[in-house]
């Protein structure tokens, strides 16, 4: 099966999760390509603190899009890192198509 690696920034605060802060910047053909984009902040995808967090998710190919990976990031200092899934949001899927 085809796969995409979407990067979509969120903005995560007070309530958790506010809806409309977030914003698909981009699509990869390799998970490795998606994660140097998030990591490098290339394009400044944190765009000066507006989006404090980012996921990668892999998407197979076909109608309603089937989420079957993430990887949640979140800015620390200097840099978006690796982070487990953030507490409240539930059973999201699908942050960036579908």
């Amino acid at each position: 099966m085809d796969k995409i690696y979407l990067i979509t920034t969120v903005h995560i605060g007070d309530p958790i999760w506010q809806w409309g802060r977030q914003r698909t910047v981009g699509w990869f053909p390799t998970l490795k390509r998606a994660e140097e984009v998030v990591v490098n902040n290339e394009g400044d995808i944190y765009e000066a603190g507006h989006y404090n967090h980012c996921v990668i998710e892999e998407v197979v190919s076909g109608l309603y899009p089937h989420v079957t990976r993430k990887e949640w990031f979140q800015w620390k200092k200097e840099g978006y890192v690796i982070i487990p899934k953030p507490k409240g949001l539930g059973n999201s899927t699908n942050v960036g198509i579908g």
